[in-house]
């Protein structure tokens, strides 16, 4: 099984500690505005954002303040969440969980009640490239078709996809083929009124901005594989170019994107169970932590009792962190490996992780449950034995 394999070859990673990983944090204020708050990441070529309140860490992203409605006036405090923060002495696959599981490409360092520095998904990435990892492909980590967006639409639109997917990156269409790619950085980048511009100027260059069209506006340095090529060759392609994502083609045909967090849920927890089971952001809190391994467990060993052809099971927990109404809604997506089927991928999203554990496991049952009846039924007939 490919994904137990992995595990034992990436656990030196996992366990290693960060404190050697640590670079300088983005620190901002509550107080502060969303254009004094954006020029910050635009200067420091950073994604993430952090500030102190009492014991506890705040963070926005680019990502969540695409979401602003007025970027000259409004406070960064609204788009402010909690998120976890770990000690010099955790591990890697702490940090990746939180990342993962937050939708975040850094993770703040706190000692002494004082963020002394982040870990960065692109330095866990670097390590990881270090290892001999020419036997794990492509098709094995990817997203599979990626959204696109033809050059012609508006960065409002781009936007809105972005806002409503929870996606970092567009690859852009022109004549059919992709010719660059868009994110999140540049559509901040691009909208964020000059700090020379007057009061009214500002706000209507925002405006003209976001109707424009698309056109060149993104990256053309994107690296670009085939689903057969070796993680080395993409994490030395990612870092050369130094970019959040590849795209994999075949034949001139777009299929798949790998951004960070596809590299990163190779540091998947393991949980030791009859069907071995992979949680991709593992939730920082213990309880929930311990609900999700009980209730797939259960779940798997109703499931092998009928469909014996299940290999393993991975669990992917994201939290969204919109800075909208849907803030704190968990996005969980569970994927069933089989012998001789495509991977099996069911999802659901709800404020309530037990709900939304439950509706997987009920959908589960139900799905696997009828292939199961099916393929009985079949082998039936085709033993020329009566049906009852």
């Amino acid at each position: 099984m490919i994904s137990d394999t992995i595990y034992e070859h990436l656990r030196d990673i996992q366990t290693t500690k960060i404190k050697n990983l640590i670079s300088k944090p983005t620190i901002i204020e509550p107080d502060e505005t969303l254009s004094s708050v954006i020029n910050k990441i635009i200067r420091n070529k950073a994604y993430d954002v952090f500030c102190m309140n009492g014991k506890s860490t705040l963070s926005t992203n680019i990502l969540s303040l695409l979401n602003a409605k007025n970027i000259t006036s409004m406070k960064v405090e609204p788009f402010l969440s909690p998120v976890p923060y770990i000690s010099p002495n955790d591990s890697i696959q702490k940090a990746s969980h939180i990342m993962t599981h937050y939708r975040t490409r850094e993770v703040p360092v706190v000692s002494k009640n004082k963020i002394i520095g982040v870990v960065t998904a692109k330095q866990i990435l670097k390590l990881l490239s270090s290892k001999d990892n020419k036997w794990i492909k492509a098709n094995l980590i990817y997203t599979q078709n990626p959204i696109t967006i033809d050059a012609n639409e508006t960065l409002s639109s781009a936007k809105r996809i972005m806002i409503n997917k929870k996606i970092d990156h567009l690859p852009i269409l022109s004549k059919d083929k992709i010719k660059q790619v868009l994110t999140s950085f540049h559509l901040i980048e691009a909208i964020i009124p000059k700090e020379s511009l007057g009061r009214f100027s500002r706000g209507t260059n925002r405006v003209h901005k976001l109707e424009s069209r698309i056109g060149n506006i993104g990256s053309t340095r994107i690296p670009q594989c085939s689903p057969n090529d070796d993680l080395n060759k993409i994490l030395k392609s990612m870092l050369k170019t130094d970019t959040t994502c590849c795209l994999v083609n075949l034949w001139d045909n777009l299929q798949g994107i790998i951004t960070f967090r596809d590299i990163l849920g190779l540091l998947a927890s393991k949980i030791e169970t009859q069907i071995p089971l992979f949680i991709v952001g593992m939730p920082e809190d213990q309880r929930n932590a311990n609900l999700i391994s009980d209730k797939f467990e259960k779940t798997l060993k109703r499931l092998q009792q009928t469909y014996s052809e299940i290999h393993e099971a991975r669990v992917s927990i994201k939290k969204q962190r919109s800075g909208g109404r849907k803030e704190g809604k968990f996005d969980v997506t569970i994927m069933i490996s089989t012998s001789h089927h495509a991977p099996l991928i069911y999802k659901s999203v709800g404020f309530d992780l037990s709900e939304v554990l439950e509706d997987l496991s009920q959908k589960l049952l139900r799905n696997l449950s009828k292939r199961a009846k099916q393929r009985s039924k079949t082998s039936i007939r085709k033993m020329g034995l009566p049906i009852f």
